[in-house]
């Protein structure tokens, strides 16, 4: 889409049209951007994940992401988005640097990758629900027909909102994000509480803060760098921000510490409070929590808090709902997918065709991913390639960066990567090699799988995928 005229970032009125004359509407102020990052981004799944794997040795892994991936993707989408704001984020971006074919799979990849994350997300949502009922109704989390017309119901009422527009869907982003702030402090505090009270319940030896350099680590660091992915989504979203050169940066810097200092407290916070090697025995975020306020006596919060968690898993999906369907709403109006993709809502001028075809394909894929499969197969097979797919947006990010940012010439109102043209560099390459990297290792077969079937079912569904991707592509491109 054409990038906005010099001076239109700043509108009238929440509901002024967007920049470019496409009907967009600027929705989402500094606060909601902030709460958007959060609430997209964190994991708190990455905590048992982390303590109970890996010890304190998983703190400076945590630290060490922090500086190769999420500092150079923050980074790369404050030069980018105040170079380029405008609708479709890293599609656009892309373009601009090497052309609409690269622009279009990168846009492919990381709306196709979202169609997976969905179900993935609503999993773990109606897992954490099931878990608020009490151990009566532990069995409904065992249960595919439960789990999957949930997830549907949830899900739906996702889409609903979001068709209606950034105006009323931004709550559910907003009160996803308290969503999971609210535990997340809460087990800091008690891991500060238990260790004032008692001392920490997993020791701090001497040499517990180097990690072991072995395959695991190294697939681990892999692992939380994707936990640190997301800072792109808002961009998704140019034309529907206020004072876009304003205000990302500033949501960016502000949910960055915040984000940062969910994982490593934390991570921290669980092995004062537990046995690193009773961590690995929960059964999920909300059980971590239960036992840590069971030692403390407060047991009575835990429904409470699996309620929070959820609601954290909803405003996730709604926040990856809305700006992955941006992708193929600017695909449309740029005739690569049909035309109706580019259409908006009458009333609510919303990209509704994009949100109910997107909710439409995630739904099939719900139902398909419990057919003749358990829950706990359903969840790792939705969860199989996602990092493979997610990720090659990302090196197209990194390479935009520097192929943009490296002549030195840019618009006013433009903010560059700190030092020049050699810091973009650094940036772009430190970015670059992590995610490369990082997509290398997610191709190595888990321990106890089949490789030729794991390989295959990798390799397959990547070759599908961008195949797929490349003919409606050519075929746009002929129309």
């Amino acid at each position: 889409m054409a990038v906005p005229p010099a001076g239109s970032d700043t509108p009238p009125g929440p509901s002024t049209p967007g920049a470019a004359g496409s009907g967009l509407r600027r929705e989402l102020g500094l606060w909601d951007l902030v709460l958007l990052n959060v609430v997209a981004i964190v994991g708190l799944r990455w905590w048992l994940t982390s303590a109970g794997g890996y010890g304190y040795a998983a703190l400076p892994l945590w630290i060490l992401a922090f500086f190769c991936f999420f500092v150079p993707s923050g980074l790369a989408v404050i030069d980018l988005t105040t170079r380029y704001p405008e609708e479709g984020g890293i599609y656009a971006w892309t373009k601009h640097a090497f052309g609409d074919n690269h622009g279009f799979i990168s846009g492919w990849c990381l709306w196709t990758n979202n169609l997976i994350y969905f179900p993935h997300l609503l999993i773990f949502t109606v897992g954490n629900l099931v878990f608020m009922l009490g151990d009566k109704e532990k069995g409904l989390g065992q249960s595919p027909p439960f789990m999957a017309a949930a997830s549907l119901l949830i899900f739906w009422v996702v889409v609903w909102m979001n068709v209606r527009g950034l105006k009323s869907a931004r709550w559910l982003n907003n009160l996803g994000a308290y969503g999971t702030w609210l535990p997340a402090s809460l087990l800091i505090l008690l891991g500060v509480f238990a260790w004032s009270r008692y001392g920490a319940a997993t020791p701090l030896r001497a040499g517990g803060l180097v990690p072991v350099f072995s395959y695991g680590t190294v697939s681990f660091f892999s692992a939380i760098c994707f936990g640190f992915s997301g800072l792109d989504l808002s961009a998704l979203m140019g034309e529907e921000i206020v004072e876009p050169r304003k205000n990302v940066p500033r949501a960016i810097l502000i949910s960055g510490v915040i984000i940062t200092l969910i994982y490593i407290l934390g991570t921290a916070a669980l092995l004062v409070a537990l046995p690193q090697d009773k961590i690995g025995l929960l059964d999920g975020v909300s059980a971590a929590i239960a036992a840590v306020q069971d030692k403390m006596g407060f047991g009575f919060l835990a429904g409470l808090m699996a309620l929070l968690i959820a609601l954290g898993g909803v405003g996730g999906c709604s926040a990856w709902l809305a700006g992955c369907s941006r992708i193929p709403f600017v695909a449309g109006i740029d005739r690569y997918l049909p035309p109706a993709f580019g259409r908006l809502h009458p009333r609510f001028a919303s990209p509704h065709v994009a949100l109910l075809t997107t909710g439409a394909i995630s739904s099939l894929l719900i139902l398909v991913g419990f057919v003749g499969v358990d829950v706990e197969q359903a969840y790792l097979f939705l969860a199989d390639f996602t990092i493979v797919v997610y990720f090659i947006p990302y090196l197209y990010l990194f390479a935009a960066l520097v192929k943009l940012g490296v002549p030195g010439t840019a618009p006013e109102g433009t903010i560059s990567v700190p030092g020049g043209r050699a810091g973009t560099v650094l940036t772009g390459a430190v970015g670059f090699l992590t995610t490369a990297v990082s997509i290398a290792l997610a191709f190595v077969p888990p321990a106890g799988s089949d490789p030729w079937v794991f390989e295959g079912k990798i390799l397959g569904g990547c070759a599908v995928l961008l195949g797929f991707g490349w003919i409606l592509y050519r075929r746009g491109q002929r129309a």
